[in-house]
């Protein structure tokens, strides 16, 4: 059986930590953890502690940590997800398969169609998402939820790569159901070894215009389909995390 989760940040080396007051909670009121119970600390950052409760108070939990180490779970080949996000509850929905999946990144993208707006509280509920389910699937880096980009600052940011001519320049691509492209597996499975660092674009639901399109091919971006149907935004995420977690492990055998 694994051990409770919690985050601290920072971590310190050694010694003894309190738990957040709501992480407190959680481990007396729910958990009912005692004394001696022992439990397992990640700082978000990679780094990993097994630890025991030391003392409990009304509010108040202590953990002495035994040993730190960093503990890696992540992909080897990094993938941003730049998307408009969707509406309510489905953003948290989201979040949730995004992390277990092993994206590195997510940034919410504006549209002209967009519906959810991406505003400071909704990134801030999104960020608290990405620590509870770290918690519950053992990854010890958090996922990093971006500040908002627009279309327009996303193909500048494109076209400044382009210029600086980097040898680890971003895989980039974008899904859209619409007009001349190739299925998302048989671009995966055609990129170059070596590759570390993948960038791709979901639009709203009621998709890319034709005018964001051509900006983003004119960027160097390249279209791709998920298939005869059209997905939901979060069911298009989760499709392409998914094709990617497993090319990475196929290519992590190898």
């Amino acid at each position: 059986m694994s051990l409770p989760r919690f985050y601290v940040s920072p971590m310190p080396p050694g010694g003894v930590v309190n738990l957040s007051p709501e992480d407190a909670r959680h481990a007396q009121s729910v958990l009912r953890l005692k004394v001696g119970d022992k439990v397992q600390l990640f700082d978000g950052r990679g780094f990993e502690a097994n630890g025991q409760i030391a003392a409990l108070g009304r509010s108040a939990v202590q953990i002495e940590i035994a040993r730190i180490e960093p503990v890696s779970r992540e992909l080897r080949n990094k993938l941003e997800l730049v998307m408009a996000l969707p509406k309510g509850d489905r953003q948290k929905q989201l979040i949730d398969v995004l992390v277990q999946l092993g994206v590195d990144q997510l940034t919410p993208l504006e549209c002209e169609r967009s519906v959810a707006q991406p505003t400071d509280n909704a990134i801030e509920r999104l960020q608290r998402s990405v620590i509870e389910t770290c918690k519950q699937c053992g990854r010890n880096q958090l996922m990093k939820v971006n500040q908002p980009v627009s279309l327009s600052q996303l193909t500048a940011i494109s076209d400044l790569d382009a210029s600086l001519a980097h040898c680890d320049q971003p895989i980039k691509l974008y899904a859209h159901p619409y007009g001349a492209c190739s299925p998302l597996i048989k671009q995966l499975t055609s990129l170059p070894k070596g590759f570390v660092h993948g960038r791709v674009v979901v639009g709203p639901e009621g998709g890319l215009t034709d005018l964001e399109c051509d900006r983003l091919s004119q960027s160097g971006w390249t279209q791709v389909e998920l298939g005869k149907r059209i997905l939901r935004i979060e069911t298009a995420a989760i499709m392409i995390a998914a094709a990617w977690a497993t090319l990475d492990a196929e290519l992590s055998i190898i």
